[in-house]
């Protein structure tokens, strides 16, 4: 079974009732553990709704599914896969990722997000000058690099161009060779406090020395210009040829020409686009910013000035392109952009300001008793008193005892600090990580969302062991199924084929004619190219029949070349076969990825009787009469 397919499983376990019901009618069991109508009622309706019709199945083939799931996920419990340490580091990662929307402050993240919505609508242009600092840097060396900073930050107020003093003193590798420049960025491509420093400088300005993660900087701002928000293009690709360096530069000056004729754009980019992924969408790329693609490639995308403007050919170093511009996407309004906002800060370091808050609200409602000697002692650095209470209680959150020792283990590992800002940092970890880990009691909803994902996870890992490593690792047993099943294995018919594209009937014929006379594709370019008018356009190699490449109706059955095939009223295809390969069984080499698929279905299949057997079934027939009648319309 495919990774794919688990999770169209795992729809299975979505939204199950947590409270309490006043009565419960079992539906089936598996050995002596019920399970529920409501239970099965409420994922068989939720997966209805969101599977397409064609997909859909009855509610007894539903029954059998969410059965495989439950008898899968008796084994990976009785097995006591939800005791191995990969699991639980996992599950735990998994938890610290739901739980981060808790611990925002509504008030902070609005402003947070209004913040960053203003900032999205201008561009930065500005060099830098990174002096690094350790995460476990003393003191000393801190103040050196300090000092460090400082002096650089003073030789350019008085003159020195600050690319020379970046080369000079910046500790970011890349300043060696742009001298600090960093382009134009805006809100979330910088880490906050650099964002923050950036956007509070004035253009021509120095900022004054500030930390990040990596060390203390300084920020010079070259320029701030409107945002140019986001473009939708696609693109026609030529890459490079080892063996030949005009053909890319060549095919893509035809392709050029056969545009400015008014050939098709999609199709030109379908018949002949090397980005494979965007060819099939007649070369068309998401929606992208200036700062996320490219420089080369997103000057020209933004140049274009109106709808359906064209490139000319440019170089990246990728190959060769053509850019057509489709839409562009100005910056939202603040209520369009709002939500994403809102899930880019939760993701971002921002959200430590609205976790601040969130702390400050807790400790107001959480009864909090401190032993303040204990604590003074703390901050007086007694030693001798601290030793003398190691395991006495320094303060408890809502009864839960917190001591003297578990603070200093804290100390050991934040010696950056002072005793005081210590204790009081401590305190407020405390306070979260109390709220953190009674989370399940406090809220049904996270409680559900964590069963959930921890039955997952666990059937995921037991699907690894039992299935997919297996296929995997099991060369001979892969090899005695690929030796049983080697019908199951052919290729399909190809053809080793020319296809010319045109964009006249005229000159299609032509080429037709040129084509049954087996002159060289150079050849007929000459004979029917009108410099600098192109007519025709060649793809050429070994296709599967019924490629997206063929005309829709041709039929690959015969050695020679077809007529002139119609696409439209502008583009006319003719095909010349020199080969039809026929279906041929498949080496094991060229087979193997379909063979592991097949394998892994098959050991699925032989899994589910083998836990049928260990694991008692029975269904409620009552009960299943009873969801049938339920779910008639």
């Amino acid at each position: 079974m495919s990774i794919k397919n688990l999770f169209i499983l795992l729809f299975f376990i979505s939204s199950i009732s947590i409270q309490a019901q006043q009565k419960k009618q079992v539906l089936f069991t598996v050995v002596d553990t019920p399970v529920y109508i409501d239970e099965f009622n409420k994922v068989f309706n939720k997966n209805r709704d969101i599977v397409a019709e064609e997909n859909k199945k009855t509610i007894e083939e539903y029954l059998e599914l969410y059965i495989n799931y439950k008898l899968k996920l008796k084994q990976a419990y009785d097995l006591k896969y939800d005791t191995v340490s990969s699991y639980k580091k996992e599950l735990n990662n998994y938890r610290e990722q739901l739980i981060q929307p808790y611990l925002t402050d509504s008030k902070i993240t609005e402003s947070l997000v209004k913040e960053a919505y203003n900032r999205m609508k201008t561009e930065i242009n500005a060099n830098h000058i990174l002096v690094s600092v350790p995460v476990k840097a003393s003191p000393k060396d801190t103040l050196k690099a300090y000092q460090k900073i400082i002096e650089a930050r003073m030789k350019v107020l008085n003159g020195t161009p600050f690319e020379d003093i970046a080369k000079q003193y910046s500790e970011d590798p890349s300043a060696q060779q742009n001298g600090g420049n960093l382009g134009y960025f805006s809100a979330f491509d910088m880490v906050y406090p650099f964002e923050n420093a950036a956007y509070h400088t004035k253009i021509n300005d120095v900022s004054m020395p500030f930390k990040t993660q990596f060390g203390y900087h300084i920020v010079k701002v070259n320029d701030k210009r409107d945002s140019k928000g986001e473009v939708e293009v696609a693109h026609i690709m030529i890459k490079e040829n080892v063996e030949d360096s005009l053909f890319a530069k060549t095919k893509i000056n035809e392709l050029y020409a056969k545009l400015d004729q008014g050939d098709s754009f999609a199709f030109l980019a379908k018949m002949h686009s090397d980005d494979k992924n965007t060819a099939v969408n007649g070369g068309s790329i998401p929606k992208f910013n200036a700062n996320r693609m490219i420089k080369s490639f997103a000057d020209v995308a933004f140049s274009l000035a109106s709808i359906n403007d064209i490139s000319k050919p440019f170089k990246t170093k990728f190959g060769w392109h053509i850019v057509k511009l489709i839409k562009k996407h100005p910056i939202k309004s603040f209520e369009a952009a709002q939500e994403e906002l809102i899930k880019k800060i939760e993701k971002n370091e921002r959200s430590k300001i609205a976790g601040k808050s969130i702390v400050k609200k807790l400790m107001k409602e959480y009864k909090i008793t401190k032993d303040s000697d204990l604590m003074q002692l703390f901050i007086n650095n007694d030693s001798l008193g601290l030793n003398q209470n190691l395991e006495n209680s320094l303060f408890n959150i809502n009864g839960d005892k917190t001591t003297i020792n578990d603070l200093l283990i804290y100390k050991s590992s934040n010696v950056n600090k002072d005793n005081k800002e210590l204790y009081n940092d401590f305190l407020e970890q405390k306070v979260l990580h109390y709220f953190k880990a009674n989370l399940e009691k406090t809220d049904p909803n996270f409680a559900f969302t964590m069963q959930e994902y921890r039955d997952g996870l666990l059937l995921f890992d037991l699907l690894q062991d039992k299935v997919w490593k297996k296929a995997e690792k099991d060369t001979v047993a892969l090899k005695e199924f690929f030796k049983n099943n080697t019908d199951d294995y052919y290729w399909k018919k190809r053809g080793d084929v020319i296809i010319a594209s045109c964009t006249q009937n005229d000159k299609a014929n032509l080429v037709k004619k040129y084509l049954d006379a087996d002159k060289s594709l150079e050849e007929i370019k000459k004979l029917v190219n009108e410099n600098p008018i192109i007519h025709v356009i060649f793809t050429q190699g070994i296709i599967e029949d019924h490629h997206k490449k063929f005309p829709e109706n041709f039929e690959l059955n015969k050695v020679g070349v077809s007529g002139v095939i119609q696409i439209d009223n502008s583009n006319f295809v003719i095909v010349k076969t020199i080969a039809i390969i026929p279906p041929e069984p498949m080496e094991f080499q060229k087979a193997k990825g379909l063979v592991i698929n097949d394998f892994q279905t098959y050991l699925e299949e032989q899994w589910i009787k083998e836990l049928r057997q260990q694991y008692p079934v029975r269904i409620n027939k009552k009960g299943l009469k009873k969801v049938i009648k339920l779910n008639q319309n």
